[in-house]
């Protein structure tokens, strides 16, 4: 009895099962592909610094290439209303004495947490929560962009540079000390490094703080008790960093804050818009 050959087929392709889609790509060129929505914040970033680039360290030009001015004493007064003082000033008085001790440890953590804590989630969406990528993508580009807006609109001293003008009291810029506490000098070295590459006058509003935040109100849906407290505790603990290392104002930070609401909304749209509109399905 002769048997039909039966056609070969070629083996199905995996299935993303949060999507439904078809993926040809290993995990590495997925996460390259996670990330690349991310070089838009490359971009936008450049243009501010060059927008911005006359304003230098204030001894320059009076006004970047947008015809804005550099606010110096502007947030120190807002601060002073808010709350009596200057708090960068009133915690550098009480906790700088010129050597690192383990709370600058502990803000140097914090502090470089920034620079991770979003190529990271963004990774962690695209494999574990694929359902909200976009939202999360749109949430982080939302609010980078009308952050970095606001680099260009309103540039800004913080508060080391106001007082190497000598516009407010005595601060230091201690966001690296910690590393020294830590014996891990190279990597205070490289802080500095890329610190004196970075933008001086990008300090109205604190992304640091918005990405933060960000972060907390992006997972707060899914997360449990314990990871809401971690997570509201991450956010206050970059607040607090931002402030006593002399990097950012307490409105810099209550700004960075709003923007990371929009940020929240504007991510929670693209979904509410997708939910409406459901993409069109070929048929067979």
């Amino acid at each position: 009895m002769s048997t039909e050959a039966r056609p070969r087929t070629a083996p199905a392709k995996p299935v993303d099962p949060s999507l439904g889609e078809q993926t040809r790509h290993g995990p590495v060129a997925q996460l390259l592909i996670a990330w690349s929505p991310l070089s838009t914040i490359l971009v936008a970033y450049w243009v501010a610094q060059w927008i911005t680039a006359p304003l230098g360290t204030g001894d320059g030009a009076s006004t970047n290439r947008l015809g804005a001015p550099l606010h110096v004493l502007g947030p120190a007064r807002a601060d002073e209303t808010l709350l009596g003082t200057v708090p960068t000033v009133w915690l550098q008085a009480r906790l700088v004495d010129g050597t690192p001790h383990w709370y600058d440890a502990v803000a140097a953590l914090v502090y470089v947490t920034h620079f991770v804590t979003i190529p990271l989630l963004t990774a962690v969406a695209w494999f574990r929560l694929r359902d909200r990528f976009r939202e999360w993508v749109a949430a982080v580009l939302a609010m980078t962009l009308v952050g970095i807006a606001g680099y260009v609109a309103y540039p800004a001293a913080p508060p080391w540079l106001a007082a190497e003008q000598d516009r407010i009291g005595d601060v230091a810029r201690v966001s690296g000390l910690g590393w020294e506490w830590l014996h891990l000098d190279v990597v205070a070295r490289l802080t500095e490094l890329g610190q004196s590459a970075s933008n001086p006058v990008a300090a109205m509003p604190s992304l640091h703080a918005a990405a933060a935040l960000l972060v907390a109100l992006f997972l707060w849906s899914s997360a449990g008790r314990l990871a809401r407290l971690l997570l509201a505790a991450y956010a206050l603990a970059m607040a607090a960093t931002l402030v006593y290392t002399g990097e950012h104002y307490v409105v810099d930070v209550l700004a960075g804050w709003l923007v990371a609401v929009v940020g929240t909304l504007a991510g929670r749209a693209v979904t509410a818009l997708r939910q409406d509109h459901p993409p069109i399905e070929e048929s067979a």
